[in-house]
This record gives structure tokens, sequence and C-alpha cells, in this order.
């Protein structure tokens, strides 16, 4: 690792339903032509094949501009695949320096500095989960924080692509180390939010407590209360509404109230 490492230590459905007319009987025998009625009955007959004939055609064409559709679809879908895989995740554009001048209070000179290092460690320009999970777990050596650090990656992967490119890197950093305590809080609850329903319940609570004991090198302390009845505890201090979960705002609430278990849940 180089020194920079250390120290920064869904497919779309298309859906067709298309009613089929079914076809006269082929082993109807065909009329006389001597007859006037047999004669008007042919011309019928006739008139009917023509529609159906002029049904099936239209069908056809109907299963043909589907099918026509849903090709496009699928390469539209195979474009975009590969747009992305061929995304120049080196580059640093003046745009992305001005967005994250103005999400990390970084100095444009400052972001290009960092991004030539992350380019020299990372030359695709982009970490997957276990990379990443290398250099996030270098601010937790007191404990085994693989799996908090599975948190942190499902948190700073914005787009859900499964890496971690450089503009969520640098985010990743600058609120890991922010002085600001409501910025803290909020990653913890994103971090800490595993069904991303907006809310954490109990369960949640507890494997994240579990994975914070962990991280903090103190499994089974007898100091310690049991993660599911520090849990319970948590829901009963910040959950205002009574709903027996926390919401955003509840958790980040709560734990500007009390600093001890401020201390642990954002360590």
């Amino acid at each position: 690792m180089y020194a920079f490492t250390t120290q920064a230590c869904s497919a779309l459905v298309h859906k067709f339903d298309a009613n089929i007319c079914s076809s006269l009987n082929p082993s109807e025998t065909e009329p006389s032509t001597h007859s006037p009625i047999r004669n008007s009955n042919k011309i019928k007959n006739e008139i009917r094949r023509e529609e159906v004939q002029n049904t099936e055609i239209i069908v056809s064409s109907d299963i043909s501009t589907s099918s026509e559709e849903q090709r496009e679809t699928t390469m539209g879908n195979k474009a975009l695949k590969e747009k992305r895989k061929k995304a120049n995740f080196t580059e640093l554009t003046d745009n992305q320096i001005e967005i994250l001048i103005s999400s990390t209070n970084f100095s444009a000179e400052q972001i290009r500095e960092w991004h030539q290092n992350f380019i020299r460690d990372y030359p695709s320009g982009k970490l997957d989960r276990k990379q990443f999970i290398e250099v996030y777990r270098k601010f937790y050596p007191q404990g085994n924080a693989t799996n908090f650090c599975s948190l942190a990656f499902k948190a700073f992967d914005k787009d859900k692509n499964g890496i971690i490119d450089f503009n969520e890197f640098l985010t990743a950093i600058v609120l890991t180390m922010s002085s600001e305590l409501k910025d803290r809080l909020d990653l913890a609850f994103s971090m800490y939010d595993i069904n991303d329903n907006g809310s954490l319940d109990k369960k949640e609570l507890t494997e994240i407590i579990k994975l914070i004991y962990e991280v903090n090198g103190k499994r089974k302390l007898k100091q310690d209360l049991k993660p599911q009845d520090l849990a319970h505890m948590i829901i009963d201090k910040f959950d205002i509404d009574g709903d027996r979960k926390l919401s955003r705002q509840e958790f980040i609430d709560g734990c500007l109230k009390d600093s001890q278990l401020r201390r642990l849940l954002t360590p």
C-alpha cells in the first residue's frame, strides 16, 4: 500500500397482451357456385376469410412491433451496461471538482492532489468491496472491523453499482473524519439502516451493536450489556413517537442528548 492509503486509512419489464382471432375450420367444404344462395354464402365466407387474414396481419404486425420494442429495450439496457463498464473512472472533470469543493470544503488543489494519489494507488479509479474494506478498516485498528466496514461500503456506494469511485471515496473519508457531530451521526444512521427503509428496529440495532463490540475489541466483557438488552434500552430512550423503532431524526437527537450512547454508536 502507498502512503496515501495508509494515511487516508434494477431491468425494465416489457409486457405485451394481444387477442388472436381463430381461423376458419380448414375442413369446411366449399359450397357449389350454381345456387345464388350458395354463391352468397361463398361471398360471405370469402369476406370472413379476408377479415381473419387482415386480423392475423394486424396481430402479426403488433407482435413484430412488440418484439422489436423488446429488442430495442434489451439493446438499450446492454448499451447502458456497456457505457457503465467503459466509464472513465480515472478522469477528474471540472464539474466533479466543483461538486467536491461544495461537499468536502477542500480546495480544487487539494482535490486534485487527493485524486492523483488515489489513481496512483488504484489505477482503475475505483475500489471493489474488498479493497474498500482494506482501506476503511485502518480507522479501526483495535478490533475486527471487517463486517462493520461492509456496512460503510453499502452506505458510500451511492449509485449501488458495487464499486467506490473517487467521488464516493473522498466523501467517505471526509464524513468519517468530520468534526461535525451531526454529519457523523447521519453517516452512522445510513450505515446502520441495513434494509434501507429509513428506520432502525430492535433487530437491526442488535446486529449493529454486535458489530460495534467487535470493532471495539470487546465482544463479551462483563461491563457491557448484551446487544439485545442494549438495543432495547436505546429504543426506550430515543423513540419519541412510540412505534418501537428509530427514525433518522430520533437517532440523531437521541445521540446528541446522551454522550455515553453517542460514543458507543459512533465508533
